[in-house]
């Protein structure tokens, strides 16, 4: 199709051409002879106006091109060792299944309609291979990093065409103690089959004790949970015995059961902190009859009691989606030691972490043993004028206050109508939340970049995921600080504010999806959500005087980990302005009670907040089964500082050797979490995956040819002028 690129407007370039005409032709009548020569003259005059007049149009010759574009289908193939296991003698193993489902007639007809592209992983994610190399493949990996493998697989293909992806995976990640990973959404479904036949494990009697997870620092007085988590089959249906030994010492013990062809269970234990000091905790599953390997029955890991200085109370309503993701990050911060109440069915507060001697009462001496209270979604009426007095007193000597708020606590009756609005941010009786069918934008205001709570590298701040509401129709303070906007139809509103009243801090936000942070496209790179409560938390605290002595930390990247992994020792002395010495002395103590000495060499060292610090680093490789204890000491100035012990657990066996059944469990999660599907064996994922219809994108590109700018054209205008004037010429014409 042709079309016109001039800018001038069209009829002013029609009333030109026109002018020129009529004067053209008023010349040729009122100055030129009627004879052959002035009609020549008139003749060439009207090409030329005609060639002129084509060119200010800029006439464009426009070619449009239509492309189909086909998506992309994926293929993640676990080539770890586990993949070689069978659940029997005569049955084939899971890679030869895996390797049957490669060369199904499914792949044929997908790959009419889409690349396939296949993935080989095991502990990390390899480059894209053809179908004939992953054939010959062989299932050699020593470790299953599953959920890093997808999570790079949807980070490398973010925001490109693929249709899904086919996870050919026993579901087994020797690095994740719990599986709620495989409910996190991913950009394309993900289908999923089972690779041995259900019920089929016939093995010998095994058990397997897997992890150990509690709190590794908790607070004197305080009560935890000790979870032990176990595996195993070939029970014969006996009864299976968890016993927890502290420091040696019997603690207590529960019993289980196994199904015989294979299952894993989890038992929670509470553990009591009386006093201060190191305590070794020891979980050891009794062996089943005829069992040979027991040398993966026990595990151990110390837990440090500490004096708790900085507590933190956290009181929320009736338990929304807020108080589950805080309540995870409020206990995974080493600054503090929170204490957590929700509101139960009957109206009551319930605790939500294991204390002892604390209460929701809010009374002037209760919140004299806290440095930082959050209040969540509270009415007025489930608050109280006592507890919102004590806490306005709280804040004026030095506490710090978070209002979470939501719909109650922001509504007409809310928190709005207590004595705490004189020391809110902002000021309001109530306010409308504002909430639509898209995510409202957010940003970082000036004054939040230079604020504690936004501090580390700026650059992980660029893209602050969105939120699906807001609380607007308040005014802000003479002092308070918008810290987070979100752009809304009625314009910007601050989403989180905050400000100093009295000796304490005040900080409130405005919507009740801030909990979205954990779910963005980036969460688990940048940390928005864990990042913000860390720094915010560190800037609630009031400012304590620096120690008398330095303070020597030390820290590891695991707590566990194989024979032959590796683990990284970290270390810093004091703080930026504490000298540094050349290099520090590590003292490792094996299981056997052997210690060796190591050197730990200066290193940069990067926090999982992006910040990084001069500090000292040791890589350990782990030869010796069994706790392994560690105490590192510096020399500074004449004068020699330890660090607090830190120990770590060698399992003594290959996870992907041992013996047991696919995570089925996993395999179906992943495929529900992503609108994918789980096929029960290959001939039907053969029949799924052909009847797949898989649509390709069309892409669009359009090709602009000018019809003016032509050498026979302009040629042709200047020929024109040429014998125009020539003519004059001859004729002696002006």
């Amino acid at each position: 199709m042709n079309i016109y690129e001039h800018t001038f407007s069209t009829p002013a370039i029609a009333l030109a051409l026109l002018t020129a005409l009529l004067l053209g032709a008023f010349s040729f009548w009122r100055f030129l002879p009627r004879s052959k020569s002035g009609a020549g003259l008139l003749a060439l005059y009207l090409l030329t106006l005609l060639g002129v007049g084509w060119c200010l149009f800029l006439p464009t010759k426009k070619n449009v091109v239509t492309q189909l574009i086909k998506p992309r289908f994926l293929i993640a193939l676990d080539t770890s060792k586990s993949m070689s296991l069978s659940p029997a003698q005569g049955l084939p193993d899971r890679w030869t299944k895996a390797i049957e489902a490669l060369k199904r007639p499914w792949l044929e007809k997908i790959g009419e309609e889409c690349e396939i592209e296949i993935y080989p992983f095991s502990s990390d994610l390899g480059d894209s291979v053809p179908l004939a190399t992953a054939l010959e493949l062989k299932p050699q990996g020593n470790t299953t990093l599953l959920r890093n493998s997808l999570k790079q697989l949807a980070d490398r293909f973010a925001g490109l065409n693929v249709a899904g992806m086919l996870l050919l995976s026993d579901g087994l990640d020797t690095h994740e103690v719990l599986d709620d990973w495989a409910e996190v959404e991913r950009p394309f479904p993900v289908y999923t089959v089972r690779l041995e036949p259900p019920g089929g494990w016939q093995q010998e009697p095994d058990l397997h004790l897997d992890s150990l997870t509690t709190a590794r620092r908790v607070s004197v007085g305080w009560k935890s949970e000790f979870k032990v988590k176990i595996s195993g089959q070939g029970t014969r249906g006996a009864p299976i015995t968890v016993q927890v030994y502290e420091n040696g010492k019997l603690l207590a013990e529960k019993p289980t059961q196994i199904p015989d062809e294979g299952g894993e269970r989890e038992l929670v234990f509470e553990l009591e902190h009386p006093q201060i000091g190191m305590f070794q905790y020891r979980a050891v599953v009794t062996p089943l009859p005829g069992e040979k390997n027991k040398s993966d029955n026990e595990n151990s890991l110390e837990v440090e009691v500490v004096d708790a200085r900085n507590r933190l109370l956290y009181v929320e309503g009736t338990p929304r989606w807020e108080y589950k993701y805080l309540r995870r990050a409020l206990l995974a911060e080493r600054e503090i030691s929170p204490v957590l109440f929700f509101t139960g069915p009957d109206g009551k507060p319930q605790t939500g972490t294991p204390v002892k001697d604390f209460t929701a009462g809010m009374t002037p001496s209760e919140l004299s043993m806290f440095k930082i209270v959050i209040l969540g979604n509270l009415t007025a009426d489930e608050l109280g004028p006592q507890r919102a007095a004590s806490l306005v007193k709280f804040v004026e000597n030095g506490g710090s206050l978070v209002l979470l708020g939501g719909t109650k606590a922001w509504a007409r009756g809310g928190l709005l109508n207590t004595e705490l609005s004189k020391i809110l941010p902002f000021r309001a009786t109530e306010l409308k939340v504002l909430s639509g069918e898209t995510p409202f934008p957010v940003k970082l205001t000036n004054e939040a970049r230079g604020h504690p709570a936004f501090a580390g590298d700026a650059s992980l701040w660029q893209n602050v995921p969105p939120v699906l509401s807001v609380f607007a129709g308040g005014s802000l303070s003479p002092s308070a600080q918008v810290l987070v906007l979100t752009e809304t139809p009625s314009g910007p509103q601050p989403v989180v504010v905050a400000q100093r009243f009295g000796q304490g801090k005040v900080a409130a936000i405005l919507t009740d999806s801030l909990w979205r942070w954990q779910l963005g496209p980036e969460a688990e790179r940048t940390r928005p959500y864990e990042r913000f409560w860390t720094q915010m938390v560190s800037w609630l605290l009031p400012r304590e005087e620096a120690l008398g002595q330095m303070r020597l930390e030390l820290f590891a990247d695991r707590d566990q980990l194989y024979l032959g992994e590796t683990v990284e020792l970290r270390a810093r002395l004091g703080g930026e302005n504490t000298p540094q010495p050349k290099s520090l002395e590590a003292q490792i103590t094996l299981p056997n009670g052997r210690e060796l000495p190591f050197r730990m060499e200066p290193q940069q060292v990067t926090t999982s907040l992006g910040k990084t610090f001069p500090g000292f680093a040791l890589s350990l490789n782990a030869e010796n089964a069994g706790t392994h204890k560690v105490v590192v000491s510096a020399n500074v100035n004449g004068s020699t500082v330890t660090s607090q012990p830190l120990s770590f657990f060698v399992k003594p066996y290959s996870p992907e050797s041992a013996p047991r059944p696919a995570k089925i469990e996993v395999l179906q999660t992943l495929a529900k979490a992503t609108d994918g599907q789980f096929y029960d064996n290959l001939d039907r994922m053969d029949e799924g995956l052909s009847s797949l219809r898989l649509k390709a994108s069309e892409e669009s590109n359009s090709e602009y040819k000018t019809l003016w700018r032509h050498w026979p054209i302009l040629v042709a205008i200047m020929v024109l002028l040429a014998l125009s004037w020539g003519l004059r010429k001859s004729r002696n014409m002006p």
